[in-house]
C-alpha cells in the first residue's frame, strides 16, 4: 500500500500534462492502476508519461504501432500491459495518455 500511494500521487500529477479531458473517469483509475505502475517510475525502463524525449522513437512509428505493442506487449511489457480490464477504446486513450500524442481524441 505504501508503494502504491506514491504511483497514485504521481500519476495525478502527470495527468494534467496528458489533458485529464481525454480519459474518462474509468479511464484515469485503469490508468493509476495499470500504467503508472511502469510508466511513472524512470527505473523501470519503460517509456515514462510527461517525458516526450522518451516516447519520441516510440511515437514516430505512428498511434496504431504503438496500440499494436500495447496489445501485443514489447520488451518487457506484457500483453495488454497488464489491463485485462481494458476494451480497445480504453487502450487506445490510455496509449495517447501516457505516451503523450498530441491531436488524438
Amino acid at each position: 500500500m505504501r508503494l502504491l500511494k506514491p504511483l497514485v500521487a504521481t500519476a495525478f500529477l502527470t495527468l494534467p500534462m496528458v489533458t485529464q479531458a481525454e480519459l474518462t473517469e474509468r479511464q484515469a483509475m485503469l490508468l493509476t492502476h495499470n500504467c503508472v505502475q511502469c510508466h511513472a517510475r524512470a527505473a523501470t525502463g519503460a517509456p515514462t508519461m510527461g517525458h516526450p524525449e522518451s516516447w519520441k522513437t516510440r511515437d514516430s512509428a505512428g498511434e496504431d504501432k504503438l496500440l499494436r505493442s500495447v496489445i501485443e506487449g514489447l520488451g518487457g511489457m506484457p500483453p495488454l500491459g497488464y489491463c485485462a480490464a481494458c476494451t480497445e477504446a480504453d487502450l487506445r486513450a490510455l496509449t495517447r495518455a501516457v505516451a503523450g500524442l498530441k491531436g488524438a481524441q
